[in-house]
Order: structure tokens, then sequence, then C-alpha cells
């Protein structure tokens, strides 16, 4: 006779369909030896039962640590990681089974922060229609380092630079054992081995020992660097370039201890000459010799030999223009360059033509001759149309540039006064101008924490009207700027300039391409371009000497697009009694780009007698 046969696992299943209401039929009482009452679905509900789940869960809290620490072991929770459609359809047993986890994860979560006798009380509380899990950890007392045994072997040992980053591995004796710190300065002081050449070195023992019991943590960490390998010969690929021109550029001769920074700075004089469209400085360590010599491979590929450019501008001070420029890589094989460029805009035209030659040698730069011609328009103050023939140097070794040149020009005023004393001026100059920059921004183009100064001198002659007179001038900015990558930030700026003049400042005589105006997106927000100044007969002529200087705080709510607000004050004066700071004030939109800062700024000048009141500024890049 046919029996049907059951096992625990389908009473089990029955049970639950039980408990949860499904209507059920007792069986007739079986064979002996087999349970007398088993609870089986009636009308069919069998094929409808479906498994009970648990209340949903809405929420998971941590609770009772540092920013830092909730996060790792909330990342760390099986429970936290389940999107909202996973959390709605846990069973009990599969809630039960996660919650009785979130002690033993959070422990390990924990333990690279130093905390190894963490506790953990996990609460579950009525929230919107299901639970909130509530996870209250306290981490207890930290694991602190009672020894630490760092040894370096090897001729790395008496290298001052890696016996200081050995002195600065963390953590020290007393300190909590943070497992970052510890890694951080491993990765550290085998980097810097690498840098100074020590291509031998091995780490010979790596070990930390905790003893959960005392709380405490000894760090074993032993080095044999090995020998210090030396820079070898430079070796350049073929290039556009004759053989030998580029030597100069390698600042070590074969023999001279290996330095990494040697060849990062080799790489960036050789990207700033802009003949390459990619360049590779790259040791050789398959050819090393008996010798410990590296031999350095500088791999380069040529830029496009000519580039065209055009585009269209937009400014408040500029209004609505044109750009455009045509600039020759290489000329010939040494090297020489050649460019044209040319404006046009509402309220200035120029045009410019240089030619240059490189000097590689002490401060790689350049040879340059330059013919440029460049109009003011006089809009809002006096204006001028110049030529110009420059004769210089220049140079760069970062985060230093220099610039010495000798300038002759030709200037004639432009005035919205017809005919008057102004109008039609000429001037011819003759002068040396020197330059001095230090920057220390990481990028160029996009915004960054750090700061810059420039300084310009320039003196010479001035002819006008068959009179010669002499002149000098003095100009020092600097820009000061924090927090570029996060929410909150400040910027600073100072700008100031003098002048020594033989004649009258407010005669024809001194040329106004060399006097001072304030104003406009980049001097003086809520006043228009070159509109504080010096007045004779209604019209800015600018003046001998100015002083300006700008404040502005940022807060980005979102990661590109903040607000800013900011104070400017300034003025451009020919005497200290006649100095007026103007000041404007205003509110600004922050975008930060992928080509660098745009500022979109209200601004209120509140000196309206000269010429404050609210106006739009619109600015691209870091103002300096």
């Amino acid at each position: 006779m046919a029996q049907s046969r059951r096992g625990p696992g389908t009473f089990a299943t029955l049970v639950l369909l039980s408990l949860a209401g499904f209507p059920c039929a007792r069986a007739a009482a079986p064979e002996a030896g087999t349970l007398a009452a088993l609870a089986v679905p009636a009308d069919g509900a069998f094929a409808a039962a479906t498994v009970p789940t648990a209340p949903a869960v809405r929420a998971v809290l941590v609770r009772g640590l540092p920013e830092a620490e909730a996060a790792n072991v909330r990342a760390a929770l099986g429970l936290a990681r389940l999107d909202e459609a996973q959390l709605a359809r846990l069973s009990p047993a599969r809630l039960e089974f996660l919650l009785q986890r979130i002690p033993a994860e959070a422990a390990r979560a924990l333990e690279p922060f130093g905390h190894y006798a963490a506790r953990t009380e996990v609460r579950r509380e009525p929230y919107r229609d299901g639970l909130r899990i509530v996870v209250e950890v306290d981490p207890g007392e930290p694991v602190r380092v009672v020894a630490v045994d760092v040894r370096m072997d090897g001729a790395a040992g008496e290298d001052r630079f890696i016996r200081r980053e050995l002195e600065r591995l963390r953590p020290r004796v007393g300190e909590v054992f943070v497992h970052a710190g510890y890694e951080d300065g491993k990765r550290r002081i085998e980097r810097r081995l690498a840098e100074r050449g020590y291509f031998a070195a091995r780490r010979q023992v790596a070990r930390v020992e905790v003893d959960r019991a005392a709380r405490s943590a000894t760090i074993r960490l032993h080095w044999d660097s090995g020998p210090r390998h030396a820079l070898g010969e430079a070796r350049f690929s073929p290039g556009v370039l004759r053989p030998g021109r580029l030597d100069p550029l390698v600042d070590w001769t074969p023999g001279a201890p290996f330095h990494q920074a040697r060849l990062e700075r080799l790489q960036q004089r050789l990207v700033q000459l802009d003949y390459f469209a990619l360049v590779e400085v790259v040791p050789d360590e398959e050819a090393i010799g008996p010798d410990l010599q590296v031999p350095i491979d500088i791999r380069t590929t040529p830029a496009k030999r000519t580039r065209y450019s055009a585009a269209l501008s937009l400014g408040s001070d500029s209004g609505l223009g044109l750009r455009g420029g045509v600039d020759r890589r290489w000329v010939n094989d040494a090297g020489h360059k050649w460019r044209a460029d040319a404006e046009a805009s509402a309220r200035r035209h120029a045009a410019s033509t240089q030619y240059r030659i490189p000097a590689l040698h002490g401060l790689p730069g350049w040879y340059a001759a330059e013919a440029a011609w460049r109009e003011e328009r006089p809009e809002d103050a006096l204006g001028f149309q110049r030529r110009d023939l420059r004769f210089g140097w220049q140079g760069r070794r970062e985060p230093w540039s220099a610039a010495a040149a000798v300038v002759v020009a030709r200037e004639d005023g432009r005035s919205r006064l017809r005919g008057g004393a102004f109008d039609g001026a000429r001037q011819t100059l003759l002068y040396p101008e020197f330059n001095l920059a230090h920057r220390r921004f990481d990028e160029q183009a996009v915004a960054a924490d750090g700061g810059q100064w420039s300084a310009t001198l320039r003196g010479g002659w001035i002819e006008a009207r068959g009179q010669r007179q002499r002149f000098a001038q003095v100009e020092g900015a600097a820009q000061w700027r924090t927090g570029s990558e996060a929410r909150h930030g400040w910027i600073a700026r100072v700008a100031l300039a003098a002048t020594a003049f033989d004649g009258d400042p407010d005669s024809p005589g001194f040329p106004a391409s060399l006097r001072y105006f304030a104003g406009g997106d980049r001097s003086l927000r809520g006043y228009g371009y070159r509109e504080v100044g010096p007045r004779i007969g209604g019209e800015v002529v600018g003046g001998l000497h100015r002083v300006e200087a700008s404040l502005e705080y940022q807060f980005f709510p979102w990661e590109q697009w903040g607000i800013a607000l900011f104070a400017d004050a300034g003025d451009a004066f020919n005497t200290a009694a006649a100095f007026d700071p103007k000041v404007g004030v205003g509110i600004g939109l922050r975008w930060r780009s992928p080509v660098g800062p745009v500022g979109l700024d209200f601004a209120r000048g509140l000196d309206t007698a000269a010429g404050g009141g609210p106006r739009l500024h619109l600015a691209f890049g870091m103002a300096f």
C-alpha cells in the first residue's frame, strides 16, 4: 500500500502557513509512528501561500562616532548596503541574520582607526510605518603605539632626505595606531627611495603587533636600500630640432646622484618650449651598467607646426570682440618661433607680431623682438594710439619668471574733447623695463590655493612738444587664495603703483598708456572701465599713482556653482593729498568651469560722484 511521506521541512512550512492565517484542514490520524495531527491548507490555499515579510526597514543610523568612523561603519554594514526594494522584501529570518552580524561588521570597520574593543548596541524603533535600525557604537579605548622600530640599512641610511622621511613616520609612540597613517608613511618612504635612485631597495620587515588586551601596538619596519644609482647620459630621440640643440636644458652630468626631480624639471622645460605634443623623460633601468649609471631617454612627439586660433570674446570691460592669431611653433631647426595676434572689440584694437629665439642656458627662456600697435578708444577715459618696438629677454623656472626689455614707442592721445590739449598729443618714449614674478598655484588654468606676486620697474625718457623729460615707475601686485577645493574660500588682492615724473602730470606731455586708472572687472567693481582717476574738463585723464585692494568670500553649496560676497577699494591720483579711496561692494555668481573660474558680479559703487552705481561685471579666469 502506497504511503504519503512528509519530512520535517514540510511540517515546518505547514505550521508557518497556519500561523499566517491560511485556512487549514486537519488530516486523518496516520499510521503509528507518524504525526497524528498535521495542519494543512484547505480549499486549495496552498498554491497561493507566501512566506511573510518583516516590517520594512526605512533607515539605518550609526551613532556615537565621529563622521569618518561612522561613514566607514555604515559602509561595512550588510544591512545598510541594501537598496529600498531589497529592504522591503526582507524576511524576518533574513533581517535577524543581518542584525546579528552588525556588531562584528562594526568592530572590523573600526580597527583601521585604532579601535579594537568596540561595543555595539542594535535597536529597532518604529519609523514611517516600518522600522528604523539604530546602531549605537562605543568605540572604547583606542590602541596606542608603545614602540617603533624603524631601520634603514644601506647607503640611504646616511641620506638626510630619507632620514627625514623616517622621522616623519606616523604614528609615533603614544599616538593612536591609525592604519591609514601607517600605510601612507610606508608608501612615502618607498616613493622617496625610488625618487633618489635607490632602485635596489627592499623592505625586509613590515610588521605591526597589536595586543588587544593591553591596547598597545608595536611597529617594526626594516629596509635595505642598497647603493644609490647615478644619472647617466641624456639620450634625445630624433626630432624637429637639430641634434644637440636641447642639450643645454639637461642640468646634470653623467655620474651625478640620481634624483627624480631633475627629470621632472627637464620634462617641464621641454613642455614649456611648446615644440612638442608629448614629452616623456624615462630612466632606462634595463641598461644600468656596473657603474650604476641610469641612462635617461627623452622621447618627444612634435606638435602641429602651425597653430591657428580664433575666438569671440565678451567682457563688461571690453565689450563684444574677436581675437585671432597664428603661431609658427618652429621656423627652422634651431627652434626659432614666430607669431602674430590681432584683437578687435568695442573699446580697443590691437595687433602684434613677435619673433623669438630660444635662450636655453642658465634660466631657460627667449630672446624676443616684437612690433605692436594698440588703440584704446576714449569712451570713459582718455584714450590713445600707440606703436611699439620691443627688444628683450624672458625666462622662467618654476615658480619664478623674469623679463627684461628695451622699449621704443610713439603714442598719440585720443580724447572725447575734440581739439582739446590731449587730443592728438604726441609723445616718443624710450625706456628699459624689468619684471619679476613668483607664482605658487598648482594649476595655471584652474584656480588653486596659493599665492602670486609680481613687481615691475621701468624708467626712461619721454619727448613731447620738443621737450625731453624723465620718468620712472614701479608696480607691485599680490594675490592670495584659500579654499579653492572646499565649500568656503577667500581671495585677497593688493595692487600698488607709483610714478616719478619731471613734468606736470596734468599736461599732455605724459602718455595715457603709462597713466593709471581704476574701475572695471579686475580693478574696482561698481565703477566703469578706467572710470576712476583725476579729471580735466569732465574727462578722466588718469593719475601718476594707484592703490587697489579687494577681499572676496566664496561659498559653494554645489560642487561647480557658488556665490561670492566682495568689497573693492582703490583710487588713481597724482598726489598723496588727493588720495580718496572709492569703494564698491556686491554679490556674484561663480562657476568652476573646465577651463577656469567664471564670475558674474552685481556690484554697486558707493561714490556716485566718481561714477559709482549699480553695474554688472563678467570676468573669466583669476584676477591679478
